[in-house]
C-alpha cells in the first residue's frame, strides 16, 4: 500500500477491523438515521447520487506532520463508493461485489474482494444507511455528534466525532485509528445529482499496469 494516501487510510484502518457495519435487517420502511447523516441519507434517496470535495489529513504515528490529501469522494446507495485524488492519480472504487484501487505510484491496480469491500466500507455505509444499527449517537456541542458502536467487540472505533454543517450534511469526521492517529475527513460544497450505476464504480487497469489481488 502506497504511504499516506487517504485511501490508503480507508483500506488501512479498515482491512485491520474484523468486522464491518453490520447490515440492516430487512424491512418496508426506511433505514433508521442518526442525527449527523439524517440529511444525507434523505438527499442520497431522493437524487440518488452525492459527491463532494475531500480532504483526507491522517496523523503520524511517529510523531511527524500529519499527512493531507485533497480528493474528491461520490457515493451512490445502496453501496458505491469512489475516492479520486487528482494529484497523485490514484483512485478507489468500491462496490458490494468488490472493487478497484489504481496506484499510479506503483503502477498496478489491485483488485477488491467482496468481503474486503465490505469491511472498507464501514465508514460509507454510515452515510449510506444511516449507521443507527450499528452506533449509537449522542450530541456533543453545536451541530456535532458523538458516535459509538453498539456492539463494544464489533471491532469499529471506538468514537467517532461527526460535525454537520447548516443544511445538515456532514462537514467532518474524525476517529482514532487502531495505532492510535486520528484521521479527519473535512467535506465542503455537496452536491447531489441522479445515480450513474455501478459502471461509475468499475475502473480498469491503465494501460501498462500489473493487476494484482489486495492479500
Amino acid at each position: 500500500m502506497t504511504r499516506g494516501l487517504a485511501c490508503g487510510a480507508l483500506l488501512g484502518l479498515a482491512l485491520a477491523l474484523p468486522t464491518g457495519v453490520p447490515a440492516a435487517a430487512t424491512n418496508p420502511g426506511p433505514p433508521p438515521t442518526l442525527a449527523s447523516t439524517r440529511a444525507l441519507v434523505t438527499k442520497l434517496a431522493r437524487s440518488g447520487r452525492g459527491e463532494v470535495p475531500v480532504t483526507v489529513s491522517r496523523g503520524d504515528p511517529l510523531g511527524g506532520p500529519d499527512r493531507v490529501d485533497q480528493g474528491r469522494l461520490a457515493l451512490e446507495p445502496p453501496d458505491r463508493v469512489r475516492l479520486d485524488f487528482a494529484a497523485t492519480g490514484e483512485r478507489i472504487a468500491l462496490r458490494g461485489d468488490g472493487g478497484e484501487w489504481v496506484q499510479p505510484s506503483t503502477r498496478q491496480m489491485v483488485k477488491i474482494r467482496r468481503e474486503q469491500a465490505g469491511l472498507a466500507t464501514w465508514l460509507w455505509e454510515v452515510f449510506l444507511a444511516g449507521g443507527a444499527d450499528a452506533f449509537a449517537e449522542h450530541a456533543s456541542g453545536e451541530r456535532r455528534y458523538t458516535l459509538e458502536p453498539r456492539d463494544p467487540n464489533a471491532g469499529l472505533p471506538g468514537r467517532i466525532t461527526v460535525t454537520i454543517d447548516p443544511k445538515g450534511l456532514p462537514s467532518e469526521v474524525r476517529f482514532t485509528e487502531p495505532d492510535g492517529t486520528e484521521t479527519r475527513y473535512r467535506f465542503r460544497g455537496w452536491s447531489f445529482r441522479s445515480a450513474q450505476g455501478a459502471k461509475a464504480f468499475t475502473l480498469s487497469a491503465p494501460k501498462g499496469y500489473a493487476t494484482v489481488d489486495l492479500p
